[in-house]
C-alpha cells in the first residue's frame, strides 16, 4: 500500500504589497504545518505581494520579492530546517524583456493582449516582464523539484504580466518529488511520486492536466487568488449570486475524478481543498468525511492538515484505466499532448 501523506493548506488574504509581513506569516504557518507533521505544505497564489497591479508600488514588490531569489531562498532554508516540502504559493518575478518574449513576427495581437502584457511595464529605467512563478521545494534538501510559469491568465492580468508560452517553456511537465509510492515492475519498489504544478485559472482548461497526467503526475498543485463573494456584479452574478462557488465546489473532484489524480486547491479566496477520485474532498485529518467536508471557509484565514493516501489513485486507476488508455497508441486525443520530452505537439496523421 502507498503511504498517506498529510498535506498543509495554509489559507490566507495577503496584505497589498506588504512582502516582507506576508512572507513572516507564511513562514509561521509553514513552523505549524510541520510541527503539525505535515508533509506538504502549500500557499496561495500571490501570497507575498497580493494582487493590486494599479498599487503605485506593486512592481517594485515584485521586485522585492524575487530580487536575486532571496524570499524562494528563505522558503528552500525553511524547507531544509524542517524537512517539509514546500509550495510557495506564486511569486511574482520581475525580469529584463527577452526577444523570446515578444510575439513572433506578423502575429497578429489580440484585442484584449494576447498571452501577455499589452506594454512592457518599467522597473529602474528598464523594459521588464513579471512572471508569476509556482515552485515545488523538497523536504530536507531545499533543492527546487520543479517550477511552473502561469499560462492561463485571466484577463484582468494580461496587460501586468506575462503568459508562460507552451511552444516556448513546455510548461505542462511533471516532476519527481521526495514523496514516495509502490512502483517498479514488482510493484513493491518505492518510487517517487511525481507531481504538477498548475495556478488559479488554469482550472478552467482540462488540457493542462491532462498533459500533466501523460507526464505521470499523481499529484496536482494549484494556488489560487480566487474571489469566491468579491466579484463583478456585471458578469455572472446576473445569472447566479453562488456562480463562483459552484465552480470551486465542483470543479477540484471533477479534475481529480477524470485524472485520476489528487488534486490540491489552496486559494486566497477561499474554499481551498484537496481532492481524490473515488472520495472527493478530504476532511481534515482525524475527522470523517462525506465528500465535501473539508472545503474551507470563503475568505477566511486558517490551516488545514489533510490525510491523503496514495494507494487511492491505484484503485482507481485499476477500475477506470484512465492512464492505460491515455498511453496508448489508438488514444483519440493524441495529439493534444507532449510526451517524452518531444519538441512538437503531437499532430494527427
Amino acid at each position: 500500500m502507498a503511504p498517506n501523506y498529510k498535506i498543509a493548506l495554509i489559507q490566507f488574504q495577503p496584505k497589498d504589497v506588504a512582502v516582507e509581513e506576508n512572507f513572516q506569516k507564511a513562514a509561521s504557518y509553514i513552523r505549524k504545518a510541520a510541527s503539525g507533521g505535515a508533509h506538504l505544505a502549500v500557499l496561495p497564489e500571490y501570497h507575498l505581494t497580493s494582487w493590486c497591479p494599479e498599487h503605485p508600488s506593486f512592481v517594485a514588490a515584485c521586485a522585492e520579492s524575487s530580487a536575486d531569489n532571496s524570499y524562494l531562498s528563505r522558503y528552500q532554508s525553511l524547507a531544509r530546517e524542517l524537512n517539509i516540502n514546500i509550495v510557495p504559493g506564486t511569486i511574482c518575478e520581475v525580469h529584463p524583456v527577452s526577444s523570446a518574449s515578444s510575439k513572433s513576427e506578423g502575429e497578429k495581437p489580440s484585442d484584449d493582449g494576447g498571452n501577455g502584457k499589452q506594454e512592457p511595464a518599467t522597473w529602474k529605467g528598464q523594459s521588464i516582464e513579471i512572471r508569476n512563478m509556482a515552485y515545488w521545494i523538497s523536504a530536507s534538501t531545499g533543492d527546487l523539484a520543479g517550477s511552473y510559469q502561469k499560462m492561463n491568465l485571466w484577463h484582468p492580468e494580461r496587460p501586468h504580466l506575462t503568459a508562460g508560452d507552451i511552444k516556448r517553456h513546455k510548461p505542462h511537465r511533471a516532476f519527481d518529488t521526495p514523496l514516495l509510492k509502490p512502483g517498479g515492475p514488482d510493484g513493491k519498489t518505492q518510487v517517487p511520486i511525481r507531481a504538477g504544478l498548475l495556478i488559479c485559472w488554469d482550472l478552467a482548461f482540462p488540457e493542462g492536466f491532462r498533459a500533466l497526467i501523460a507526464d505521470g503526475a499523481d499529484i496536482i498543485v494549484v494556488p489560487s487568488y480566487w474571489w469566491v463573494t468579491k466579484v463583478d456584479e456585471n458578469t455572472g452574478r446576473k445569472i447566479s449570486r453562488d456562480d463562483e462557488k459552484i465552480f470551486l465546489e465542483s470543479v477540484c473532484v471533477t479534475r481529480a475524478c477524470e485524472n485520476t489524480a489528487a488534486i490540491v486547491y489552496c486559494n486566497a479566496g477561499g474554499m481551498s481543498q484537496v481532492a481524490l477520485p473515488l472520495k472527493g474532498v478530504l476532511p481534515p485529518a482525524g475527522e470523517e468525511g462525506d465528500g465535501r467536508k473539508g472545503i474551507m471557509g470563503a475568505e477566511t484565514e486558517e490551516m488545514q492538515i489533510v490525510d491523503v493516501d496514495f494507494d487511492v489513485l491505484r484503485e482507481c486507476e485499476e477500475m477506470y484505466k484512465v492512464r492505460m488508455d491515455m498511453g496508448g497508441k489508438g488514444w483519440h486525443y493524441e495529439y493534444t499532448l507532449w510526451r517524452d520530452g518531444e519538441g512538437e505537439v503531437k499532430k494527427e496523421e
